[in-house]
């Protein structure tokens, strides 16, 4: 993969190189990124980094790393919210690993 963030998918199909067979740009992983975020805040959802790798398809650390870029001002300055997922936890074998989960206000 290249460091342009650019593999991703547009209408289910996947390529690489940054465009569609139909030769439509594919979009980034920021913005991949951020529509997911933004169409989960609309439910006032929260995403960890699991539930947004299987959405997306994108590695968990591209994933948190695109959502610090969105935090940047020169990528819209968003807020980007983070709290620990209780339930979860609980879930886990070692109790010292925490599971954070993110919202975005859009």
């Amino acid at each position: 993969m290249s460091g342009d963030g650019r593999r991703g998918t547009v209408r289910g199909e996947q390529c690489e190189g940054g465009t569609a067979r139909s030769g439509e740009r594919l979009p980034t992983q920021l913005e991949v990124v951020r529509q997911v975020m933004c169409q989960a805040a609309q439910y006032d959802g929260w995403m960890t980094l699991a539930e947004l790798a299987r959405k997306t398809e994108f590695p968990e650390a591209s994933i948190s790393a695109q959502l610090r870029r969105l935090r940047k001002e020169e990528h819209g300055g968003w807020e980007v919210l983070k709290r620990k997922r209780e339930w979860q936890e609980a879930l886990k074998t070692n109790t010292r690993e925490r599971v954070w989960e993110y919202q975005l206000k859009c």
